[in-house]
């Protein structure tokens, strides 16, 4: 088999010798099901004989390995990786609620040791998808649903050693609206009744055996095809390094660049603005890259044009933050190939305050993984608003809850979920006389006013947003200041209203419809998207932008990165540099 290997061809890769995962085996005979139509030829291997095939795929333009564990995911990686266009999968299926301590870390700790966010998984359900992602919350993982291969019997469960893997894997097949229950005596110790509508008990294989055959595949079908031929873009594949502090804007940016195009993007994160860490391997992706992007406007971009090479095509990218320094000026756009901003005013502010040239100026919003947030809302989310990072205090927490409480005057369903860092959670945080105050008065209102009173959620940071929005049903931006406001836009595409406070420059990234401008119109507005109708129209509207357009800011980018400028300038332009910063723009 390993002398007929053709250009597109995936590889399994199991341990041998190992007891079958029956979960993870429902997983793998979907998969094959969905591959047999397919162009790709399979080869099913042990960890151990991966080498065997590594110079046999040499130059082959599309390789996807599909892992049945962590260690045969190492052992792929270890002769693989460095093959250009090859794609990583791991087949994942929790045994737990991931608040199960101990237990849930059996299983989690491979994942959270040896993946990166470059690796897809495969798993069985959204109840699954949420778990993976409460346990990498370092980043965004992208996890991706295959419908398991039905029992062929159902005893094959009975196999469970414990009542709670019995409930958690029950659970994976219940609606959201079905509350499951401990399958211990009731409250005057008789048997629960299995008929009874308010303590239902789940067949386990009866919602997918109420699937066709056919449209189980169908599905499986298209997860499996998104990965093996993803939509490429075109061009040769390229050298793309990446230099700057704060990479979390661009990192999932770059890994669809290099999974769309079969580029080598590497990361260079500094911990400091002025200097890399380590300065021999920074020279290095200098001296490797065909392209080098400095992100942010700040003095990483004054390191790279001293050193790179005449040839190499530098660009730079630059959000609010940079144009309330002086770093701009010392940037030597003459040696730039183009400069990116996040939003129009921010790139007015640079040719008309700073001088950087009309010709090069690129406006690409933020890449917003739309896919990746688009996940079925928890029943009951048109309720729950929610607002991600109060800190500092010109995130107004304090406006936010002011509109909540005005929503329960009416309405004393509505809650707010705080996704981030709490103000307490910063070094000198009460050194800042404005933040300390906003913050003091936040919980008093919230301890003292009976309407607030356990309406307040506070929910740790992570990089697991996709999950977290999804009992989001009001996204707000609260603001007094803001550059493209991410999470805004992560928001909308998570199928969440947008409810935004007119902040200066909104008008240039966000239409009029989702802006407002006082209280009173933003709490009709929500009170309104009640009617189911009404506000699903209006999602629907707001998801349909253009800057939400994952593949457009891709296609914009990769443009840019092969040297058609006036291609880029024109996917989301042309924007007129010259005209007031926050002059309104056309969408």
């Amino acid at each position: 088999m390993l002398e007929n290997l053709t250009s597109k061809y995936s590889i399994y890769v199991y341990a041998e010798n190992k007891p079958p995962n029956l979960l993870v085996s429902r997983i793998k005979v979907a998969i094959f099901r969905a591959l047999k139509t397919s162009v790709y030829q399979v080869i099913m291997l042990p960890r151990q004989e991966v080498k065997r095939v590594s110079r046999q795929i040499l130059g082959n333009d599309r390789t996807v390995v599909f892992c049945e564990d962590v260690h045969s995911l190492k052992a792929a990686r270890k002769e693989l990786s460095n093959i250009r266009g090859c794609v990583f999968v791991l087949l994942v299926v929790p045994t737990s609620y991931s608040g199960w301590g101990a237990y849930t870390d059996v299983w989690a700790k491979g994942l959270v040791e040896n993946l990166d966010a470059d690796t897809i998984i495969l798993t069985d359900s959204d109840l699954s998808r949420r778990v993976i992602d409460s346990k990498l919350k370092h980043f965004r993982a992208d996890v991706r649903l295959i419908m398991p291969a039905p029992f062929s019997d159902g005893n094959n469960e009975s196999d469970s050693s414990t009542d709670g893997i019995w409930t958690f894997e029950k659970a994976k097949i219940a609606h959201e609206t079905q509350s499951l229950n401990y399958s211990g005596p009731g409250w005057g110790f008789e048997e629960r009744s299995k008929n009874d509508a308010n303590l239902p008990l789940i067949d386990k294989t009866e919602r997918v055996n109420s699937i066709l055959p056919q449209e189980i595949e169908a599905a499986n079908l298209e997860v499996i095809s998104q990965i093996l031929a993803p939509k490429k873009l075109i061009g040769n594949p390229l050298n793309i390094g990446i230099l700057g502090t704060k990479l979390t804007f661009i990192d999932e940016l770059s890994r669809d660049l290099a999974q769309n195009t079969s580029s080598k993007v590497i990361l260079d994160d500094w911990p400091h603005l002025g200097a890399p860490p380590n300065a021999t391997l920074s020279a290095g992706i200098l001296e490797s890259s065909d392209v080098v992007i400095g992100e942010w406007a700040r003095p990483n971009n004054f390191w790279i044009q001293e050193r790179a090479k005449s040839d190499t095509r530098l660009i730079v990218r630059a959000h609010r933050y940079e144009v309330t320094v002086d770093f701009p000026h010392k940037i030597d756009m003459n040696r730039y190939f183009g400069g990116v901003v996040i939003v129009p005013w921010v790139g007015r502010t640079l040719v008309q305050k700073f001088n950087w040239p009309i010709e090069k100026m690129v406006y690409i919003p933020n890449y917003v993984n739309s896919r990746y947030f688009h996940r079925p809302k928890l029943d009951g989310s048109e309720f729950t608003l929610g607002i991600v990072g109060i800190t500092p205090d010109l995130k107004r927490l304090d406006l936010a809850i002011d509109l909540l409480e005005r929503l329960r005057m009416t309405d004393l369903r509505y809650a707010l979920r705080v996704r981030g860092n709490l103000p307490t959670d910063h070094i000198n945080w009460h050194k800042q006389p404005l933040q300390a105050e906003q913050w003091g008065c936040i919980l008093h209102r919230i301890e003292s006013n009976p309407l607030l009173r356990n309406s307040v959620h506070f929910d740790l940071p992570g990089r697991d947003m996709a999950s977290w929005y999804q009992q989001i049903g009001v996204i707000l931006s609260m603001s007094d200041l803001e550059g493209s406001h991410v999470a805004l836009a992560e928001g909308v595409a998570s199928g969440a209203l947008p409810i935004a406070r007119r902040w200066p420059g909104i008008e240039t990234l966000w239409p009029d419809e989702f802006i407002y401008d006082d209280l009173e119109s933003a709490t009709e507005s929500i009170l309104n998207s009640r009617n189911k109708q009404v506000r699903e129209r209006q999602v629907s509207t707001f998801q349909k932008l253009k800057c939400l357009d994952q593949d457009r800011v891709l296609q914009a980018w990769w443009d840019l990165i092969n040297g058609r400028i006036k291609e880029a300038q024109q996917s989301f332009g042309p924007i007129d540099w010259e005209s007031p910063l926050y002059e309104k723009i056309v969408f």
